[in-house]
């Protein structure tokens, strides 16, 4: 059975019955009557759309819906609902308790039980209580255990969920345990109260509750954390916005995910516990190792998991599948993520980019035209490759990490409009605005002495001075890599050696100061001493 049931009242119009099935996928809904929640009828896709076709986009669902409902109990057995499904040809049966349904049964749920029926033996539905007793630590088994005694008491059904499963599956150890509740008729904030119920029965625990997002947070005195989230759904409202979540079926949850391995979930208790709940194939392709996206929309929905797809592969040794990269491809040929920008796209290139894969992601990236997220004429030909290349060679002290400094050699080789549209802080922008005002003149003057050098970036920061030399060939990277060494020299002067010299602090004591450099710079001076003497000739 599916739960919570999403259902629609009789008043409301057609049009309005029609978002709603697209919201959440459905082929048909029951309507219930507002006031009682009473089960009234039930409408297809099939009958809306032909009703739209006709112009009926305002009539009510009323007069368009079918009153006579087959439904059944909660304890009504299999071959039942079969039964009632092969004679009247209908494709789900809500279940109704006093005239409220409380759940739904589907073809697929039927085909599924049957399956797992046949196949419990094979070791894809076996129990996994075993890994998690080899690869999970005894503070994690104990919350784990903390978290299905108490689900157990309030009647609620938790899930391990994620990247903890795949690592499971995959012998690998995980700490970052996320933990999704479901409710038993999918009501809102579940999480919340299964988390406060631990921390009450432990008063060590520490809980933290986000009401509106229906999350919280346990720690406990040794830093072990546990985030719980209510099971819920979302909807996005266009492609790149960011989704409208609701409550929503352990099933819902796992399909909102970005891909089958990434959508596996153990079960912590009740009938099914330490049982492997895995609705989208994603254990078979952790075995044939393939990156598999949920559904044909979801770059549409949301253009990150192209870059979260490269980044899992690369990361796990495993392959895009086909049609996934199919799917990418459809998603950003027409342009329908150019310039996408965002916080979100921000996070992702920066993970991709401080990867040690982060070349090979750049190639895919390009290979699969998704370099256009970032700009429409973003390439990854052999300039860029070669000036990104390069950076990454640098073994100088920096305080730019990195792979922001990769991402913007990334935003340098297209037009401004790609870094307005990424969140960068102030010195990021200041950097890629200084390199991008000198770079007509570089021809002009890359190749002059140190001194020369310094007049123009004295004022330019290590990481500004690296970007502008990745943009130029190799003479001319080694050349302003030179002067940067040579800036980044202790000086022989300072503000003390002139005072004791007799000089007063003012204007000139600046410009004598950085004649001296600039002299250090060219070579003409090499020691504390020489620099003095070429003070008393010049200035005294």
């Amino acid at each position: 059975m599916s739960a919570p049931v999403r259902t629609l009242r009789p008043e409301q119009s057609l049009a309005e019955a029609r978002d709603q099935l697209t919201r959440h996928g459905h082929g048909a809904m029951p309507v219930v009557e507002s006031s009682s929640g009473q089960l009234v009828g039930i409408i297809s896709r099939r009958d809306l759309d032909v009703a739209l076709h006709h112009g009926f986009a305002a009539a009510p669902v009323r007069n368009f819906m079918t009153a006579t409902v087959l439904s059944v109990g909660p304890a009504a057995p299999l071959a039942e609902i079969e039964q009632l499904m092969v004679i009247y040809d209908i494709g789900r049966v809500p279940v109704v308790v006093e005239g409220k349904p409380i759940g739904i049964i589907t073809r697929t749920d039927l085909i599924r039980q049957h399956y797992q029926e046949r196949t419990s033996s094979l070791p894809l539905f076996r129990s996994v209580d075993e890994r998690l007793e080899r690869q999970l630590s005894p503070r994690a088994r104990e919350a784990l255990l903390q978290v299905s005694k108490s689900a157990d008491a309030l009647g609620l059904v938790a899930y391990l969920v994620g990247g903890a499963v795949r690592d499971l599956l995959l012998d690998r150890t995980s700490e970052d345990l996320d933990v999704v509740v479901e409710g038993r008729t999918g009501e809102a904030g579940v999480a919340v109260q299964l988390a406060r119920r631990i921390a009450e029965e432990d008063i060590t625990v520490r809980f933290e509750a986000f009401e509106k997002y229906q999350t919280a947070s346990l720690s406990w005195p040794d830093g072990f954390v546990l985030d719980l989230a209510t099971a819920r759904t979302e909807f996005y409202p266009r492609p790149g916005a960011n989704p409208e979540v609701e409550s929503a079926s352990i099933r819902l949850d796992l399909y909102r995910r970005d891909f089958t391995i990434n959508a596996l979930a153990i079960c912590l208790n009740g009938p099914r516990a330490w049982q492997l709940i895995d609705f989208f194939g994603g254990a078979i392709d952790l075995s044939n190792r393939l990156v598999r996206v949920l559904h044909p929309n979801s770059f549409i929905e949301d253009p990150t998991r192209i870059f979260r797809a490269v980044r899992f592969a690369l990361k796990l040794g495993f392959t895009i599948a086909p049609q996934t990269e199919t799917f990418i491809v459809r998603s950003v040929s027409g342009g329908l993520h150019d310039l996408y920008g965002g916080e979100r796209l921000r996070t992702e290139l920066l993970y991709l980019l401080a990867a040690p894969f982060w070349l090979e992601a750049l190639l895919c990236l390009d290979r699969l035209q998704a370099l256009r997220c970032i700009h429409p004429q973003l390439h990854l030909d052999n300039r860029l490759r070669s000036g990104l290349e390069w950076l990454s060679g640098i073994s100088l002290p920096l305080k730019v990490p990195a792979a922001q400094l990769r991402l913007e050699r990334l935003l340098l080789a297209v037009g401004p409009e790609a870094a307005w549209k990424l969140p960068l802080d102030g010195a990021a922008r200041q950097r890629i605005e200084k390199v991008r005002s000198l770079c007509p003149e570089l021809p002009r003057w890359a190749d002059r002495s140190a001194p020369a050098l310094h007049r123009q970036l004295a004022d330019w920061s290590p990481e500004a001075v690296l970007l502008l030399a990745s943009l130029e060939e190799e003479p001319q990277r080694e050349h302003l890599l030179l002067y940067l060494g040579l800036r980044e020299q202790p000086r022989l002067l300072n503000g003390k050696d002139l005072k004791e010299l007799g000089f007063k602090a003012g204007p000139t004591f600046r410009a004598i100061l950085e004649a001296a450099f600039a002299a250090q710079l060219a070579g003409t001076l090499q020691t504390r001493e020489e620099a003095i003497d070429w003070v008393r000739e010049r200035y005294l």
